[in-house]
């Protein structure tokens, strides 16, 4: 088992690194000297670099940045850096400059002053450093270089490349030294090549953007995919192993090195913020119980996994999760409702479930349940929103210095399941606040008796599964054990319930997004403008002499217009005005399929064809912004999916009732059965969703979606003189709302 800090005797019990975590990055653009070319990069390196390493959550270093200072600064500031260490200190060094080499071919890093031609006096001499590594009590030490080893001498003249500047070389004494003590240098090409910014030898001044090398150690490192073992640690070895693949993504030429000296095991470098969990196989006899047709014996696996699930060892806790997942579906009820309750009894809990933070007053979440629930990773919703994750406690404070109050959530993901705590920041005003502070420590005395009923840990699972009585209402399986205590905390914390909301306003929509949703919305408009009175079909079809104008009351007009005005106040609504220009676009989506699938779009094709395309890209945006999370489509709350269900099996009753003629829509075209099928589709994932957000938007587009539907079966009334083919469309949607619309009133269900 590798250890945490790289040192098998430094590591704690409770996984934390001994000893100080130290880094100093030397940041350098300018140069004095004009033959020295201005770098872009450098400043954007030590910002990015610096921002990670110091964050709690992943490097928890003590930074200092230098940038831009002269050589003797650095110098200083580098033998300070190593002097003084302790044995168990984990030292990192970074450089993002131009590299230089003199004549003898030794490599010297530029910095502000430096003159490459007297390079001895003017510059950092890597024979320098490489000596105050040596010198250092430090047991483990990281360099990284991302320097252009070809950089520019002054009046024309350039470096040979026979005679690249070789960093093994410069570093070879630190092999030398004894006592297990780890070097470990990285560079961010080899001694062969140049080291890009930007995607580019030559920099540009205008596009400032970390190099290559140092942003993709930046995203390895804040997006924890660095961690290729899923320990939860980031070790060197894996950071340029993904530093390498996503490099050679932009610049294939460019290899990144790493040389060891001395080391000994691997050097952990940062935190993950994800946490990946292998399931371990389970064992022969239990996967054959589980078969086995005899409900008695799977409901003793049942049994038996719930014990698992509070396993320390995170595989065999998982895979009891995941086989008691499978179990929720077992044909035997008994059984299925043991699976739903033992796997209840294990989620997550989050205490409080919301968080009101006033100024930089910082606050904190409590995660409880078994060792595979405390695995879940936090994410902030909004750049304002910081957080620091130490095991099952969650720091929250906020930088937002704008006065008022600002929204935004927690998000926890984990293989137990997922979480959203909303937060709500008040930041007082400078003029009209000074009256504001004495109500504020009103609501302060609230927190303070909520710890009281916090729970300290999951409870342990031994309720006993036979709860025939409270599961006849045929609720999901086991959400009616966790509903009732939500609900008793809820008043006194907050009074919006956990469950999805369409009052939930935490999330501020992008600018760029709110200029794409106008920019295709008015685009629907201009494409489906109706024009004259009768000057236009929208669509004809010639076998049946079935045909409708476009006029001011069809959908394609209002979907448009509604989309539009969703998207002008999409930053103040959020995701609901996201949710109904969704339900627009998929109307608009569908109508274009079944009249140009279905032949019958007479003179309207083009405008069908633009306005799928258009509703299609607007689609695509609300989904990369939004980023639903639906997780598995069942089990789902059989109340509200039986009124899907019952519109559906409605929709398709209308698509095949008979008009006066005696002909349905149907044998116009069988597309007909879309409707049905995309409204279903549709509404099922907003059954199913897994957080408050996709819940929510998904809500409102279904909602929107059926309004638009009960306006298109309009026609069918007043022009087809068929009443049945208008009521079953309009209870029909009307169902599909209802059901979606009663289940935000449910606990959010949990999906590893």
């Amino acid at each position: 088992m590798p250890s945490y800090d790289g040192m098998p005797e430094r590591t704690g019990e409770d996984g934390r690194m001994d000893g100080s975590r130290v880094a100093l990055v030397v940041a350098n653009d300018q140069y004095d000297d004009p033959g020295l070319k201005r770098l872009v990069a450098p400043s954007q390196d030590a910002a990015a670099l610096a921002g990670v390493l110091a964050d709690p959550a992943v490097g928890g270093f003590e930074v200092q940045v230098l940038r831009n200072a002269p050589a003797q600064d650095i110098r200083f500031a580098v033998e300070d850096f190593f002097a003084d260490r302790k044995p168990e200190d984990l030292l990192l060094l970074h450089f993002s400059c131009h590299g230089l080499k003199n004549s003898a071919g030794e490599l010297y890093l530029a910095v502000a002053d430096t003159k490459p031609a007297r390079l001895a006096s003017t510059a950092v001499a890597a024979d320098f450093v490489n000596r105050q590594m040596a010198d250092s009590r430090a047991q483990r030490i990281a360099l990284f270089l991302d320097c252009c080893y070809g950089g520019a001498f002054p009046r024309g003249m350039v470096v040979r490349a026979a005679g690249e500047a070789q960093v093994q070389d410069a570093f070879a004494k630190q092999a030398d030294v004894g006592g297990g003590r780890g070097r470990v240098v990285i560079t961010a090409s080899s001694a062969m090549e140049y080291a890009f910014e930007g995607g580019q030898l030559a920099s540009d001044a205008s596009k400032p953007a970390p190099s290559v090398f140092t942003g993709a150690v930046v995203d390895g490192l804040t997006t924890g995919e660095a961690d290729r073992d899923g320990d939860g640690w980031v070790g060197l070895t894996e950071l340029v192993g993904f530093v390498t693949d996503r490099i050679h993504r932009v610049t294939p030429n460019q290899n990144p090195q790493m040389w060891t000296f001395g080391s000994q095991g691997e050097l952990l470098i940062a935190r993950s913020r994800v946490r990946r969990i292998t399931p371990a196989p389970l064992a022969p006899e239990l996967t054959q119980a589980m078969e086995s047709p005899l409900p008695a014996a799977r409901f003793g696996v049942v049994d038996y996994l719930r014990e698992r699930l509070y396993d320390a060892d995170l595989g065999q806790a998982y895979a009891a999760w995941q086989a008691l997942r499978q179990m929720t579906d077992d044909d035997s009820r008994k059984v299925s409702e043991a699976a739903s309750e033992a796997l209840s009894t294990a989620e997550l809990k989050v205490t409080p479930s919301s968080v009101d933070l006033v100024g930089t007053t910082p606050a904190e979440l409590r995660l409880s349940g078994p060792p595979i629930a405390l695995t879940a990773a936090a994410s902030p919703s909004d750049p304002w929103l910081k957080l620091a994750q130490d095991g099952d406690v969650i720091r929250v404070h906020a930088e937002q210095s704008a006065p008022g109050v600002h929204e935004g959530s927690v998000a926890l993901a984990g293989p137990a399941g997922e979480r959203v705590v909303p937060v709500r920041l008040t930041v007082p005003g400078t003029e009209s606040e000074p009256p504001a502070p004495p109500p504020e420590p009103e609501p302060q005395p609230e927190p303070g008796p909520a710890p009281v009923p916090e729970p300290p840990h999951a409870e342990p699972p031994h309720a006993e599964p036979p709860h025939a009585e409270p599961s006849r209402a045929e609720p999901s399986g086991a959400e009616p054990l966790l509903a009732e205590p939500t609900r008793a905390k809820r008043p006194a914390a907050q009074p919006r319930p956990v469950a999805a909301s369409l009052t939930d306003g935490a999330f501020v929509p992008p600018w760029w997004l709110i200029a794409v949703l106008i920019a295709g919305s008015a685009f629907l408009v201009l494409v489906n403008w109706p024009g004259a009175p009768y000057s236009r079909k929208l669509w004809y079809d010639s076998n049946q002499g079935w045909y409708l104008y476009r006029t001011w009351y069809d959908p394609a007009i209002w979907g448009s217009l509604v989309a539009l005005l969703a998207a002008v106040v999409a930053r103040w609504a959020g995701t609901i005005a996201l949710g109904v220009v969704a339900g627009c676009a998929v109307s608009a989506i569908e109508g274009a399929v079944l009249i140009v699938g279905g032949g019958i779009s007479g003179d309207e094709t083009s405008a069908w064809a633009v306005s799928a395309v258009t509703s299609i890209a607007l689609g695509v945006a609300l989904v990369i912004v939004l980023k639903p999370s639906v997780g598995s489509l069942w089990p789902v709350w059989p109340p509200a999916a039986g009124l899907v269900v019952a519109g559906g099996i409605l929709l398709v009753l209308s698509a095949v009732v008979p008009h006066s003629d005696g002909v349905s829509f149907f044998e116009v075209t069988p597309l007909a059965l879309l409707d049905p099928i995309v409204a279903v589709a549709l509404a099922w994932p907003a059954l199913a969703a897994v957080d408050t957000r996709t819940k929510t938007w998904l809500t409102a587009a279904v909602v929107t979606y059926s309004a638009i539907g009960i306006l298109g079966g309009v026609p069918a009334l007043t022009q087809g003189h068929s009443a049945a083919d208008f009521l079953t469309g309009l209870f029909g949607n009307a169902l599909v709302a209802t059901g979606v619309l009663i289940s935000l009133g449910r606990r959010l269900p949990s999906h590893p």
